[in-house]
């Protein structure tokens, strides 16, 4: 009977979060290691071994097993297909995922033209003690460009007008407060189309941010093909 050697179960007070150089090696064992040197001039093989802590906002995973905080050990395969490749035949040698990973996941975006739809997409292995894997895959979708298309033409003209209502709404809305003055809060029906009026305006206020929110994710998605931490917080968001 072969022999099977188990290990711990993933425990956020047990992660390690130490740095390391390529092959797991602590960096107290190499003898003039600079750990203040530029992460932007060191190797993507060599960041891989370099824990990342969580940033704020950043959005955590919940796999079969446990919930998994962001943050961890990142290697970056960038868009460029041959470097993507070396980089991954390096991880294997030096035995990036070994024994003591509990788990790993591949996150990437996708955008298709056609229907102007952003796909994000994680695909989780999460490993067990006794050696087995689970996996699971998550993908959000969400329409960023929300005008795209004949049913966004619609949509724009639709709100364009609703928006054009509301203005002629409030400008008679508040001649009637300069000709009722303190008797036009005395109408209920006056209080409640003021109110009304006022929780429009702060929907437009909202819908703004969101769509410039929306313009600085793409462009950095589009300058940044690598990043994906801006489009997942919005995804995040959009798909609550």
């Amino acid at each position: 009977m072969n022999n099977v050697r188990c290990t711990q179960s993933y425990s956020q007070s047990t992660a390690q979060t130490a740095d390391f150089v390529p092959g797991w090696l602590p960096t107290s064992w190499i003898h003039g290691y600079n750990g203040s040197y530029p992460l932007t001039e060191r190797t993507r093989l060599e960041r891989a071994f370099l824990f990342t802590s969580p940033v704020q906002h950043d959005i955590g995973y919940s796999g079969k097993m446990t919930e998994y905080p962001s943050g961890g050990y990142v290697a970056d395969l960038t868009e460029d297909l041959h470097l993507a490749r070396n980089l991954l035949n390096d991880l294997v040698s030096n035995k990036w995922i070994d024994e003591y990973t509990r788990a790993v996941f591949a996150e990437f975006n996708i955008l298709n033209p056609n229907s102007k739809l952003f796909n994000q997409v994680i695909l989780a292995f999460e490993y067990m003690p006794d050696g087995s894997t689970l996996w699971t895959a998550g993908v959000n979708a969400v329409q960023l460009y929300r005008y795209a298309g004949s049913a966004g033409v619609v949509a724009l003209l639709s709100e364009i007008g609703c928006a054009i209502f509301v203005l002629v709404i409030t400008i008679m809305q508040l001649i009637k407060v300069c000709r009722m003055r303190l008797r036009y809060f005395k109408e209920i029906w006056n209080v409640i189309q003021l109110l009304a009026i006022v929780l429009f305006y702060v929907a437009v206020a909202l819908y703004t941010m969101r769509n410039l929110w929306t313009v600085w994710v793409v462009e950095d998605l589009m300058n940044n093909p690598g990043t994906i931490r801006l489009l997942s917080l919005l995804l995040h968001l959009l798909t609550r």
